[in-house]
């Protein structure tokens, strides 16, 4: 009986801890994204060109900049007219990763599925 009251608090204590590190992480996220909201900087794009290389169009303030991001530098390349830049549309925004596809869950799950169907029909087929 004592071991099971003891399994018990063990996890109510592991809840306990799983749900205040949730709700800290949360808050922590709230408040950097506060902060990091800005009306004269933002991140048009970026171009990889290798792992620890990026090329980034950045708008500040009214003037567009694209400047080079390495490990250890940030170099301003040069400035851009605004009549030469495709600006995307507020729909297309999507959170800035570099070169990737982001896509949710689900839709990762129901391509594997399909892949998994079709596999299974072509091995019936030989």
């Amino acid at each position: 009986m004592g071991e099971v009251i003891k399994l018990i608090t063990a996890l109510i204590m592991f809840a306990f801890v799983l749900l205040v590190t949730y709700l800290t992480t949360r808050m922590i996220g709230n408040y950097q994204r506060q902060t990091m909201k800005g009306h004269n900087f933002e991140l048009i794009e970026t171009f990889r060109l290798t792992n620890n290389k990026y090329v980034q169009l950045m708008r500040i303030g009214e003037e567009y900049v694209v400047i080079a991001v390495c490990k250890d530098t940030v170099t301003m390349m040069c400035k851009v007219d605004r009549e030469g830049i495709v600006l995307p549309e507020e729909d297309d925004k999507k959170p800035v990763l570099p070169d990737t596809d982001v896509k949710t869950f689900s839709e990762m799950f129901e391509k594997m599925r399909n892949k998994e169907d079709n596999d299974d029909g072509q091995e019936e087929k030989k």
